[in-house]
């Protein structure tokens, strides 16, 4: 089972440690609405946690050979929905209200439809929905569902209001309701679209049909197939039905490399949401006065599911026959949000006892633990929790953004990298460098309620938060405005600082490499900063002759100097620029070339680089 552990490991780490034990709420029984709106049902907790519960799934599904091009087939199509034997429920929305449908309106049903038929689309003037059911499903229950949810589809709240007959029936292990859809629009005449980039799309239409079904008391889940570990692509319906009948395994079409990678990386972070799942649910084991035992059912599925995703296996795997669902008076997902919304208001005190603490480097520090744990977080309490903390400030809009510092302290931080020890000495020097600097400013800082070490950290962190941001600024208006006008001169002084940093040739080029990787859409080379610092030491370098060289297109005074061939082609682009220029000019005005064009040329040398090693590789270990 997962280990239990306190909101302030669970979300704060160990931030503070006198913030973040747990609050009387959590004592409590959670007090949850029992009429949430529909659209509020608990988001991504609810749908991971049915996942590791294995709660059935919603389908629905649309009969690809469904659509009617005539009279004679609607009619035929009709006959086949409304056939005695399977049939035990029918009825009609023809005119915004349910009517239950007999054979005899058929007829009429027909003219109407295709008296408004124009054109041959493709795929017919009809469309053919099934809504299917979990095994010992109610009929009674079935026919509500499906009744409410068809209305919802196709009754105008989505794109227009359009006609169709369903039938419920019950010949097959599961109940199940087919939807015939007239797809001319009543009301504006609108084409129905069913589609994922449609108002109505397959997603939609399943999510609605978990909610629905969830208000009757039926539980049913909407997830993707790659948050239940399920990585190949689904075979086609059409293909699926062929193959039952020739009893064969149906045709799945292979994932190329790169699909399979993005894959892989998604399914990694639905394995960091479900060990997240496990730890909120483990929060609440010690306080949870239930006696059903749902949390710790939820927390050790969560972390099975999470494990199995990671050796490249599905959620169900190694789970005992048999789904275990939840009662609907259960509550089950009221009590998880009810565990988020304490998490909120703890992470906000913590915040304020960080805010609180003495300007200096070890509230800035404190201050970036908190926005990666807020980061982490997000995957599972959704976009809003906590959302200025999770949020990065772009470097065109941060004041302490220095291009290349960014990559020193990434670098600094990353283990295993063999550049570790030069970044962080680069970063030690950059650091001392700016507090020389910014000594004059010392009293300056001191009455805005900040010194020289707390500027010098928020300079040094790879990145700030927007949250961070506003907490740095004064709230009166005029101090506002002064503390802007410092930053804007801060930020010139740490990157003169930065200009005349000595770093490591191997180190620069790194940095410069992935400064060309990041660029944005407008940038020419001449913008990198990084780039600049890695060319003039480069010009210090070379001997008499080798910039004629260059400047006549010859890059062979590169090769030996630079190893990356994509970042070797970007200097030697902007070497040549330089020699083009007057010996009176200033090269800062060279015609540089776009950095979009050398970052697809280090992308493509990546990526055959790749496929050399691929191809080296026998072990054949696809596993996460």
């Amino acid at each position: 089972m997962a280990e239990t552990r306190t909101l302030q490991q669970a979300v704060l780490g160990e931030i503070l440690p006198h913030v973040g034990r747990r609050s009387a709420a959590m004592a409590g029984e959670a007090r949850v609405s029992p009429g949430r709106r529909r659209g509020a049902s608990g988001g991504t907790v609810a749908v991971m946690s049915w996942n590791a519960l294995r709660v059935p799934q919603s389908v629905v599904k649309r009969v690809g050979t469904g659509g009617c091009h005539s009279p004679k087939e609607l009619r035929r199509q009709m006959k086949y929905i409304l056939r005695d034997e399977a049939r035990i429920a029918a009825w009609s929305n023809q005119i915004g209200i349910d009517r239950v449908f007999g054979e005899r309106g058929m007829e009429n049903v027909i003219t109407d439809w295709s008296a408004s038929w124009c054109g041959a689309p493709k795929r017919g003037h009809t469309d053919h929905i099934i809504l299917s059911f979990p095994k010992g499903t109610e009929a009674e229950l079935a026919e509500a569902i499906s009744r409410e949810w068809a209305q919802e589809v196709f009754g105008g709240d989505y794109r227009d209001r359009y006609r169709y007959v369903a039938a419920l029936h019950c010949n097959t292990d599961h109940v199940h309701a087919h939807v015939l859809v007239d797809k001319v629009g009543m009301e504006d005449g609108k084409f129905l679209s069913i589609s994922r980039h449609s108002e109505i799309s397959y997603d939609m239409m399943r999510e609605l049909h978990a909610q629905i079904a969830g208000e009757h008391g039926l539980v049913l889940n909407a997830s993707s197939r790659l948050s239940r570990g399920i990585m190949e692509n689904a075979p086609r319906d059409t293909d699926l039905q062929a193959a039952r009948k020739e009893g064969r395994e149906p045709v799945v079409a292979p994932l190329d490399p790169e699909s399979r990678a993005l894959r892989e990386a998604e399914i990694r972070r639905h394995a960091e949401g479900y060990r997240q799942l496990a730890q909120l649910a483990g929060m609440g084991l010690a306080s949870d006065t239930h006696p059903d035992g749902w949390m710790g059912r939820i927390a050790e599925s969560a972390e099975l599911a999470a494990t199995n995703l990671m050796k490249g296996m599905p959620v169900k795997e190694g789970f005992a026959e048999g789904v275990d669902i939840p009662a609907a008076g259960a509550d089950v997902i009221g009590r998880l949000i009810a565990a988020r919304e304490t998490l909120q208001a703890e992470a906000d005190t913590a915040w304020s006892a960080i805010q609180d603490m003495a300007s200096g480097a070890e509230k800035v520090e404190l201050e970036q633990l908190f926005a990666g744990q807020a980061r982490e977080m997000g995957t599972l309490l959704g976009r809003d929790f906590l959302a200025d903390h999770s949020s990065s400030v772009s470097p065109e809009r941060d004041p302490y953004s220095v291009q290349g510092i960014a990559g020193l302290a990434a670098r600094a931080a990353e283990e295993g990298n063999p550049l570790v020890a030069e970044a962080d000495a680069a970063l030690g020097r950059f650091r001392a460098e700016l507090a020389r600097v910014l000594a004059p400013m010392e009293s300056r800082l001191e009455e805005a309620g900040s010194s020289i070490e707390e500027v010098a950290a928020r300079f040094t962190a790879p990145h700030r938060s927007e949250a961070q941001l506003e907490a740095s600024r004064p709230v009166d208006a005029q101090e506002r405005s002064d503390w802007l006008g410092l930053e804007r001169d801060l930020q010139a002084r740490a990157r003169d600082v930065f200009a005349g940093l000595h770093m490591d040739r191997d180190l620069l080029a790194d940095l410069a490499r992935q400064d060309i990787l990041d660029a944005g859409q407008g940038s020419r080379l001449a913008d990198i900063a990084t780039l600049d610092k890695l060319i003039s030491d480069l010009r210090q370098d070379l001997r008499d002759g080798d910039m004629d060289q260059l400047a006549a297109g010859r890059i062979d005074p590169l090769m030996d100097r630079i190893e990356d061939p994509g970042l070797r082609q970007a200097v030697f682009s902007e070497l040549k620029a330089i020699a083009a220029v007057d010996a009176d000019d200033d090269i800062a005005g060279r015609d540089s070339e776009p950095a979009a064009t050398y970052r697809t040329r280090i992308e493509a040398f990546e990526r055959a680089e790749e496929r050399g090693r691929d191809r080296d590789d026998t072990s054949g270990d696809y596993g996460l």
